[in-house]
């Protein structure tokens, strides 16, 4: 096989002016920082031109992601690559291996099982095994339960994020030959024909077997440097070798999934790669095949320019996205930061549509994150569901019910929630015995500081003691809070039970509970408060969007969401469930393949640049 190479870090393009520009074309938005700390009016020039961001033409352009769904075109295969299996894979030497499904809610896993059944197509899962646990060194307290927990249901991060499983005693899996094949035929029978990577350095990979050493490793990159960047967090430096070693790990991981993803592929095939774990995947599949049909959907944010210019292997993630045919967004704003990190970084010709590199013409597309209505409708309607639904109604009797599912990390706002809610009963004592909010903390996948999140978890613990203190009795405490995993029944059950579902995301990509709580909500109409800064918030206009900075305001919709009539709670959930349910799952694969084939077919997709200099935009 061709060997697939990287080129290093070059000098910094050009440096252009940029512009900032609001998430949302509302003015309670606009009159938002889109970076948190950056004031508007901190760029005095307009990168982006605005005429053409409010001209019919762009508009008309951004309406064309959306509509009725149409059937997935029918050319070549699809593959879909991500970074984890969503199994928990459990090793017994000369046995077949044990495959627990760990994560039950995910989008991105509706995706996968979308196109698995409702594809006229083939499609093909390419996915790292992820930590392979021994079984003869496995507890029977480590292993998955019947019923596995609840994440959040953030696309891939649901899938890609850490399962926190033991790998055995020793820290080291040896694998051999005759049992990674079995393997490889146990997932090529699974329902999403998976074909696994099997990622291990050179010299641990013989004619014998494989060996597994230090499996998290292929993960530290990724989480460490690329999620807490695109979510706004910097951790502060280390010693320069950590960094190399995380990056050299990163890029052979890249590099194996290549290959393996080659192995399947055949032209005129469809390549659709999924999230920061693989931003240098398009490029080494682009070396190998020019012609090669590849989108790549980002399910976080995508920070300012600014943050991105931090990071030192900024050029090589770039580039390595700049493969693809289609880069596809879950808001406008992402687009926005993407396209403006293109220019500012690497000196290319971009705008909000597209970005202009050496030879190509590189789509960029807004299509939010659907899900999987009918699912969740056979999920949180079950009798189990409806009897765990009664009971919370039941000991919460008299009171109305808040309800918020959020990631431990500060990235999720809890304590910016439990600030406003203070406030709010401060406000509003009427409401004193007569809320209580419902406050669940879920695991994070991003990589945790030890330090930092104590810290912040102790600040959390605190805040809800001094207000259920403050405010509460024997009888009454207005703030439970549960830090545990849920079940798929204790999860529905808590969505159904809400009669206001509260928001207060710092930063995230596409976190769907707030979807699903909509659809649980088809009965008792609750309304969904939500924050701006939620990748969600773009496609829930007709919700509450709050700033979660600002505490009164929060405490304002508290109250005006719990003393919301019947009809306007009727009127905002029938427009929030036509939302959800018209661009579900099936909508959101359709919608990206058809603008994938619009964007590889289009005379414009090739050109030849002029003495390297950058192209004049369109």
């Amino acid at each position: 096989m061709t060997e697939i190479s990287m080129s290093l870090p070059r000098p910094n393009g050009p440096i252009r002016s940029e512009t900032h520009l609001p998430p949302h074309e509302r003015q309670s938005v606009v009159q938002v920082p889109v970076t948190p700390g950056v004031a508007i009016g901190t760029y005095d020039e307009d990168y982006f031109d605005r005429n053409t961001r409010q001209s019919p033409k762009a508009a008309s352009s951004r309406k064309a992601v959306r509509g009725t769904t149409k059937p997935l075109p029918a050319d070549g295969n699809i593959i879909s690559v991500t970074f984890t299996v969503p199994h928990v894979l459990e090793y017994r030497q000369g046995s077949d291996w044990e495959l627990h499904r760990c994560y039950h809610r995910s989008a991105l896993l509706d995706a996968l099982h979308y196109l698995s059944s409702d594809s006229p197509r083939n499609h093909t899962v390419v996915a790292w095994t992820g930590e392979i646990r021994h079984g003869s060194d496995s507890n029977d307290d480590t292993k998955p339960d019947d019923e596995p927990p609840v994440v959040p249901s953030s696309t891939s991060i649901a899938l890609g994020g850490n399962a926190n499983v033991q790998t055995g005693k020793s820290g080291q899996v040896s694998v051999a030959y005759d049992d990674q094949l079995r393997l490889e035929r146990q997932l090529c029978e699974d329902e999403l024909n998976i074909v696994p990577v099997w990622l291990a350095d050179e010299t641990d990979i013989t004619e014998e077997g494989i060996k597994l050493q230090d499996q998290s490793k292929w993960r530290r990159y990724a989480e460490h440097d690329l999620c807490a960047l695109l979510h706004y967090k910097q951790h502060p430096p280390t010693e320069a070798y950590k960094e190399g070693t995380r990056w050299a790990d990163y890029f052979r991981m890249n590099r194996l999934f290549a290959e393996k993803v080659l192995e399947a592929y055949q032209p005129g095939d469809t390549v659709l790669i999924h999230d920061y774990y693989l931003m240098l995947l398009p490029q080494f599949l682009r070396e190998r095949y020019p012609d090669i049909s590849i989108a790549f959907y980002l399910h976080t944010p995508f920070p300012s320019s600014e943050l991105v210019r931090c990071l030192s292997r900024r050029r090589d993630i770039l580039e390595g996205m700049l493969g693809s045919d289609l880069i596809a967004f879950q808001s406008f704003q992402y687009a926005q930061h993407f396209a403006n990190s293109c220019a500012r970084i690497l000196g290319a010709e971009a705008s909000p549509n597209a970005v202009k590199v050496a030879s190509r013409r590189v789509q960029i597309e807004v299509i939010p994150v659907g899900i999987n209505v009918s699912n969740i409708h056979s999920l949180a309607w079950t009798a189990s569901v409806t009897e765990k639904c009664s009971s919370l109604r039941k000991q919460h009797k008299g009171k109305s019910i808040i309800v918020a599912y959020d990631p431990k990390d500060r990235l999720g706002g809890v304590d910016k929630k439990l600030l406003a809610f203070d406030r709010f009963l401060d406000l509003y004592p009427d409401f004193q015995n007569r809320v209580v909010l419902l406050q669940v903390i879920s695991q994070t996948t991003m990589e945790e500081d030890d330090t930092e999140d104590s810290k912040y978890a102790s600040s959390v613990n605190e805040l809800v003691s001094d207000i259920n203190r403050k405010y509460g009795s024997l009888e009454n405490m207005p703030i439970q809070l549960h830090s545990q995993s849920l079940t798929i029944d204790e999860y529905f059950a808590l969505l159904r039970s809400g009669d206001v579902a509260l928001f207060t995301s710092v930063r995230d990509g596409m976190s769907t509970t707030s979807l699903e709580f909509v659809v649980c909500q088809q009965n008792a109409h609750g309304p969904t408060i939500i924050s701006e800064f939620s990748g969600t918030a773009s496609s829930l206009e007709e919700a509450i969007h709050i700033n979660p900075w600002d505490t009164v305001g929060v405490a304002d919709q508290i109250y005006e969401a719990l003393n919301m009539s019947e009809e306007e709670r009727q009127t905002m959930h029938a427009a929030l469930y036509r939302r959800v349910t018209e661009y579900d799952v099936g909508y959101w694969v359709s919608t990206m393949l058809r603008c994938l084939k619009g964007a590889a077919g289009s005379p414009a997709q090739r050109y030849q640049a002029v003495g390297g200099l950058p192209v004049v935009s369109e």
